[in-house]
């Protein structure tokens, strides 16, 4: 069933072959688990785990255009008692989660781009998965991945719990996965 799309260039869906891939990868870990779509655009990402049965997804986005999308992509698939959508910018989500007791297994992040490719920025993200680490939303067994364009990156001392563990190329796309 196609999903409604974003107007405009506020949004980068996710490469077929690339989503295929990174679900095949997480076919063990998906059924049961509970998500965060960090930077969810039209919630392609976090639909596509509630269908491969993970438990509930928290999608986060900042685009109020794009909020509104996720909300109707939910309907169409009929998955919206298994999800929470949170106009929210990423950099301030820790402190919702942490008083509303969430904890979450799975965490994907799709910033944009260019963002990305900026070190301040990276490492604020950094952060931001560290602080989901060691405030416990993110359970111990729990992964992160990133997804951004192909390129080198060093994790900053302050998110030295982070451990990369795994990354996976397809074309100018980079996966980067992540434990605790």
């Amino acid at each position: 069933m196609p999903l409604c799309s974003v107007k405009g260039d506020k949004t980068r869906p996710i490469l077929d072959r690339v989503k295929g891939s990174l679900f095949s990868i997480l076919s063990h870990v998906i059924p049961g688990s509970r998500i965060i779509d960090l930077y969810a655009g039209t919630g392609a990402i976090g639909i596509e785990a509630l269908s491969r049965g993970a438990k509930f997804c928290i999608f986060v986005e900042r685009e109020k255009s794009a909020i509104q999308v996720i909300k109707k992509n939910l309907e169409t698939t009929k998955l919206q008692d298994k999800a929470q959508v949170l106009q929210y910018d990423v950099f301030e989500i820790v402190r919702y989660l942490e008083e509303n007791k969430r904890e979450v297994d799975l965490v994907l992040a799709s910033p944009p781009y260019p963002c990305i490719e900026k070190i301040p920025y990276m490492n604020k993200l950094f952060i931001v998965f560290s602080s989901l680490c060691n405030k416990r939303i993110i359970q111990p067994d729990g992964l992160i991945i990133l997804q951004h364009r192909t390129m080198e990156f060093t994790i900053p001392p302050e998110a030295s719990c982070l451990e990369l563990f795994d990354t996976r190329v397809y074309g100018d796309t980079q996966l980067s996965f992540f434990k605790a």
